[in-house]
This record gives structure tokens, C-alpha cells and sequence, in this order.
């Protein structure tokens, strides 16, 4: 991640603007950085930065998903363009992108309102695509998941330990009720969970949109439904929640219906994040024997599915 020097160089070549406090947040990387920008005014900003060769693409793609969110009045964070007026800056080796900063309390697995961040995500899903821009591909977009996720699951099956190979093998079928799944697609955040969620004076603002796009949104949903159980302090313990599947369908359903899916397509909605978080791992590691602690977790949440998609089920219509 560059130094602070270097971020406020960007701040205020390519921005005009005159930091008084930048504060790093994690996840910190050497290829990338995320910093809030407080000026003399106590103005906020949010500044991402990727090392150039990374981030032109991928950051012009985000800008322009989130300018059109901003169109349909939908709440997110906003665009902030460079003082001659370009979406992407670029200096020092690295491309930005500034947007501006929600304020309010960050979501946690304690937290009492599933309710609102439910109905934010039905929100999103309810944005009509007529006359869109080309938009990405989110995470969510099931022939992705066939041609890629797929893929990195089954070509990691002999990198794991047996005692894990079933699951591999289950998280890669649990994708096959996805082919061919004829529902309208629509835009999807795809890591729609508690710590991208802000709660404000005026609702409840999802933030970090780099896996958002064209998707289905019952993955959104699954995505939620599981990822709402993960105690960060306990991450192999997973106990199913009646209280929270019912308040987030409940908040969701409440302005965007879903039509009753089929058992086995809730059960791979939920276990989505599992399949493409475990997919993308795999891909990057050629083995795994010394590192169970990731297979364990994962082991942990998988079991944990099957109740939490059959809880869901008497929360639908």
C-alpha cells in the first residue's frame, strides 16, 4: 500500500484537496489501499487507490455502476471526480478512485436491524435495467459461476486433504441447479453482508460495490442469509438464526417479492458465497494440506446451510 505521503500527493494533486487526517483501513495490501479523508472543513472522502496496472479497468468499471446507481436515486456512495473533471485519476504509479464517505455505525453480527438491511437489498434488486448502460457482471451472474467458479473447484479437488474433498465436491454441485436458470436478472451487490452495510439517519447504505453488476438476486439473498450467521469471533461456530432469516426475507419481500424457488436453488443460493469464496482460494493456492484452518471454517459454515435455506423456505411466498 503507498505511504500517507504519497496518498496525500494524490489527494491533492489530482482532487484539490488539503487533507488534515487520513486514516488507512484494512484490508491493507501492497497492490492496493483504502483511506478517509478529513479536510479542514471536516469533509470526508473515501480514496481507493490500485496499483496501475490493476486498476484502470476495474476501477472505471465501478465508477461508472455507481454514477448510474446515482441516476436511479438510489443510495450509495457517490462518484467524486478529479479536479478536471475524469471519474479515474492516475499519479504516481497508482489509479484512484474517490468517493464519497457514509457516515454512521458499521453492521455486526449482533446487530438488531436485518429487518432494514433486508428491505436496502430488495431496494437494489427493485432498480429497473430498462435502458441501462453496458453494466459488469456481478458475482452473482449464474453463467460465471458455471465457467469459472466451477472450475476452480474442480480443478482444486486434489489440492485439498481427502478429509475435505466432499466438501469441494458438494459446493461444486450445488451450482448445477444454476444452469440454464431462467429468473430476469438485475443489478447485485455480491458481498452483500453485515460489514458493507451502514446504518444512517436515513436507512441503512450497502458500500464496497467492486463485485456488483448484472446478477440473480435470489444469490444476493442466499448471500446475506448465510453470511449474517458468521460470528467473526467464533468463525467455526455456525448455529442457524430463525430470527434473522425471518426479519431479513421479511425486510426484502417487503418491496421485492420473490417467487417460492425450488428447495435445491435456495440451498445453493445460501451456499454461494461458499462455492465462489472457496473457488477463488483454491485458484491461488496450490495446495492447501498446511493450511486447514481455511478448509475448516468453511466446513463449518457449509454445515450449517442446509437448515438456514430450509428456514428461508417458510419465509417466501
Amino acid at each position: 500500500m503507498p505511504d500517507l505521503d504519497v496518498v496525500a500527493q494524490i489527494a491533492e494533486a489530482v482532487y484539490h484537496i488539503q487533507p488534515r487526517q487520513i486514516e488507512a483501513l484494512p484490508p491493507l495490501f501492497d497492490w492496493r489501499g483504502i483511506y478517509r479523508i478529513r479536510d479542514a472543513q471536516d469533509r470526508a472522502w473515501l480514496l481507493r487507490l490500485l496499483r496501475l496496472d490493476r486498476g484502470l479497468d476495474a476501477f472505471t468499471q465501478n465508477a461508472r455502476l455507481l454514477q448510474w446507481i446515482e441516476q436511479q436515486q438510489h443510495p450509495a456512495p457517490r462518484v467524486c471526480t478529479t479536479h478536471d473533471h475524469h471519474i479515474i485519476g492516475v499519479r504516481e504509479g497508482w489509479t484512484s478512485l474517490l468517493l464519497s464517505y457514509v457516515e454512521g455505525s458499521v453492521f455486526d453480527f449482533h446487530s438488531s436491524d436485518w429487518e432494514w438491511l433486508g428491505r436496502a437489498l430488495g431496494a437494489l434488486h427493485a432498480l429497473p435495467l430498462t435502458g441501462a448502460l453496458p453494466l459488469p457482471q456481478s458475482r452473482c451472474d449464474p453463467a460465471t459461476l458455471q465457467d469459472q467458479t466451477a472450475q476452480q473447484l474442480a480443478q482444486g479437488y486434489n489440492h485439498v486433504p481427502a478429509a475435505f474433498q466432499p466438501l469441494v465436491a458438494a459446493l461444486r454441485s450445488s451450482l448445477r441447479p444454476l444452469a440454464g436458470y431462467e429468473q430476469e436478472l438485475r443489478i447485485t451487490h455480491g458481498d452483500c453482508w453485515y460489514k458493507n452495510a451502514i446504518k444512517t439517519d436515513d436507512g441503512v447504505v450497502l458500500i464496497d460495490w467492486d463485485c456488483a453488476g448484472i446478477g440473480l438476486p435470489l444469490l444476493d439473498v442466499g448471500y446475506l442469509l448465510l453470511t449474517s450467521h458468521y460470528d467473526l469471533t467464533q468463525p467455526c461456530r455456525v448455529v442457524a438464526d430463525k430470527g434473522k432469516i425471518q426479519a431479513i426475507l421479511y425486510g426484502y419481500q417487503a418491496v421485492q417479492p420473490i417467487v417460492r424457488p425450488e428447495p435445491a436453488l435456495m440451498a445453493s443460493a445460501v451456499q454461494f458465497a461458499l462455492a465462489w469464496g472457496l473457488g477463488e482460494y483454491l485458484e491461488t493456492h496450490a495446495s492447501v494440506d498446511t493450511d486447514e484452518g481455511v478448509l475448516q471454517k468453511m466446513q463449518a459454515r457449509f454445515d450449517a446451510t442446509a437448515e438456514i435455506a430450509q428456514i428461508a423456505m417458510n419465509y417466501v411466498a
